[in-house]
């Protein structure tokens, strides 16, 4: 039974609030509300947590791009690969038409204007109700964009598309590039907002979700392999999975995202989210065999001590550079998922009773998130104990080969510079069992209101992201953030040596990151002796691991032709063990020996040779554990500045 849950009406205050929101928007939300079921609601902190708060500040950049009778940026290209790293790709979700955007920003954020380039999709492509769900998704090479979105049907009804912007093939003045449109929903009315995400593999294989009529038993999966010449047919293959794949229902404010993920070293294995068995799901489109793995089951495991809130509603899901399965839930929590060896993890964003979250973004240490219903862009540092979760037995499932034809059009292509716009929210800290969150607050003094896509700054430190605005004043917003660490520990840090991301003010940006005493200037998580100004470090980072007395073991590391320096470190837990450190190179031949010191050893190659390296640690005395990590610095990346 449907409820009118009590908490909606802080919600309705905060739509009342935000005057910048159109009335269409608030009545979405307002139903949003009506919608939503006591159950589900039940989302309350454990009861057992400590929570710690401190009130920290973090920086934004916010680019506002001039309307082109579009608005509202949802959903972006999350680049959990290190595809794109000074590139942005997002759609808008309202406009007539609505636009796929890329944006190009200078290795200095504040010191140019970024680019924007717009394509024009389909004049098919609706707004039902004022807002419409798009997902946006690039090919490996970059060169096309698929856009999933609701389109009118020539022949009358409303069906969900498949568009391709070939960014190779454009001509004229005004330019026009290729766009492709592939009617993906044959003879199938849509009923509601509801579009899936969009998955690409390294072939260009394109996948998406679906449940026709709304109906979970008939959800699939498909797969649309563009054919050769573009013009011709392409194959769609679909897969019966059941499940509500494709479903995402639940959200206040806007359409939210049923997830679907290619995993990025095996073509055989996709990841989607099944709303209604309330699991992330795994499909093997070699053997045609799924596996789901249960929320409620992890809910069970995880809860120890009731109180618990219920871990439901999966959404946008992705895959990290390690193949874990991260995503984030209608409850407010974030999920993770090591498919190898059924291990998850459960951890519940603060303010999870009124949470609306639409993104997800892992990036090695840390995951970041936005929470639409309370205008947070945040990052977790994950601390959970993980649980093994057995999914059922692999199901055989039912495979359909067709085929669909594309209609060929036309798409206008726009481009200008936009000018960056620096500026200071506050930040929340919340320290929990399961993790440190950190979140900023981008609508306080500012008019930036729910936060939808999001992605990782692959060439800017771990906990820095960029974000689309989904309600500004009247501009199309994306943004830039730097959130404090918290003075956590990293094992995998990117090397930032921009603190203050080309700001050049009296108020050192950097100053905020209350890095006092922490041994890391620019807050990037590389140690100050061990991080050039002038050479860019990647850091590789172990975990705590026994050493008995006279014992060693053995790790590698690798010197490209312009490799700069090898460091090799070990950090015991006791201050006072004797430990060392030897490198030897290819030939067995020792080239490094770390000086004398107690509790931790470093040894460093200068200007090494290329080719592997093997480093040894040592222990002299007595049992210890300890830290390994290695650090590679190479000569500093170009500043390319974008015109």
């Amino acid at each position: 039974m449907w409820t009118f849950p009590s908490h909606c009406s802080n919600r309705m205050f905060a739509v009342r609030r935000q005057q910048n929101r159109s009335h269409t928007a608030a009545m979405i939300l307002a139903a949003g509300c009506t919608l939503l079921s006591g159950t589900a609601l039940a989302q309350t902190p454990l009861s057992t947590v400590t929570t710690i708060t401190s009130t920290p500040q973090a920086r934004l950049i916010e680019w506002d791009l001039p309307p082109q009778n579009d608005v509202a940026p949802g959903a972006m290209v999350v680049d959990t690969q290190g595809d794109d790293r000074n590139r942005i790709w997002f759609v808008t979700r309202s406009g007539a038409p609505p636009h796929a955007y890329r944006m190009d920003f200078p290795s200095s954020l504040m010191k140019g204007n970024a680019r924007w380039t717009s394509w024009e999709l389909s004049r098919f492509a609706v707004t039902t109700g004022g807002i419409a769900d798009r997902r946006i998704r690039p090919s490996k090479d970059r060169r096309f964009v698929f856009v999933r979105t609701i389109a009118v049907n020539p022949q009358g009804g409303v069906v969900t598309t498949l568009e391709r912007i070939d960014t190779g093939n454009c001509s004229g003045t005004p330019q026009t590039c290729e766009r492709l449109v592939w009617t993906t929903t044959f003879n199938e009315t849509v009923l509601e907002l509801n579009v899936s995400d969009v998955a690409i593999d390294d072939s260009n294989n394109v996948f998406t979700t679906h449940s026709p009529h709304n109906d979970p038993a008939s959800s699939y999966v498909e797969r649309l392999t563009p054919g050769s010449p573009s013009t011709a047919d392409a194959a769609v293959t679909r897969w019966t999975v059941d499940g509500g794949a494709g479903l995402c229902s639940g959200s206040t404010s806007d359409p939210c995202v049923a997830g679907i993920a290619a995993h990025p070293s095996n073509r055989s294995l996709v990841y989607f989210s099944a709303e209604t068995a309330n699991a992330i799901g795994e499909l093997n489109t070699t053997t045609n065999k799924i596996r789901l793995w249960s929320l409620a089951a992890l809910s069970t495991a995880s809860c120890t001590t009731p109180p618990c809130a219920p871990i439901d509603g999966p959404r946008q899901l992705h895959i990290d550079r390690s193949g874990k399965v991260w995503t984030v839930t209608r409850s407010g929590h974030l999920v993770s998922l090591r498919p190898n060896n059924n291990l998850m993890t459960a951890h519940l964003m603060p303010s999870a009773d009124v949470a609306d979250p639409f993104g997800v973004a892992p990036d090695d240490d840390v995951v970041g998130y936005t929470n639409a219903g309370t205008n947070k862009v945040g990052m977790l540092i994950p601390r959970a104990k993980a649980f093994v979760i057995t999914p059922a037995t692999p199901l055989a499932v039912d495979r359909v080969d067709t085929t669909a034809k594309p209609s060929p059009e036309r798409a206008v292509v726009a481009s200008a510079p936009v000018s960056p716009n620096g500026k200071t929210v506050p930040a929340q800290v919340t320290r929990n069992p399961d993790g440190t969150y950190v979140e900023a607050l981008i609508d306080v003094g500012n008019n930036s209101f729910t936060p939808l896509g999001i992605t990782p700054a692959k060439a800017k430190a771990e906990g820095t992201f960029f974000y689309t605005v989904g309600f500004s004043e009247g501009a199309n917003r994306v943004g830039f953030v730097r959130l404090p660490r918290a003075k956590e520990k990293l094992k995998q840090p990117r090397d930032d040596d921009d603190r203050d991301d080309g700001w050049t003010g009296e108020d050192h940006w950097h100053d905020w990151h209350d890095h006092a005493n922490s041994n890391d200037d620019d807050d990037d998580g590389i140690a100050n002796g061990q991080d050039s100004p002038s050479g860019q470090e990647t850091v590789s980072g172990g975990d705590i691991t026994p050493l008995a007395s006279g014992q060693t073991v053995d790790y590698t590391m690798t010197a490209s032709p312009t490799t700069l320096a090898l460091i090799a470190m070990a950090e015991a837990d006791d201050p006072l063990a004797q430990i060392g450190i030897d490198v030897f190179n290819a030939q067995g031949l020792l080239v490094a020996r770390s000086a004398p010191a107690l509790g931790i050893a470093v040894a460093q190659v200068a200007l090494p040779s290329a080719g592997a390296y093997t480093w040894r640690v040592r222990n002299y005395g007595g049992a210890v554990n300890y830290t390994p990590s290695s650090i590679v610095r190479e000569p500093p990346l170009p500043l390319e500045l974008v015109p």
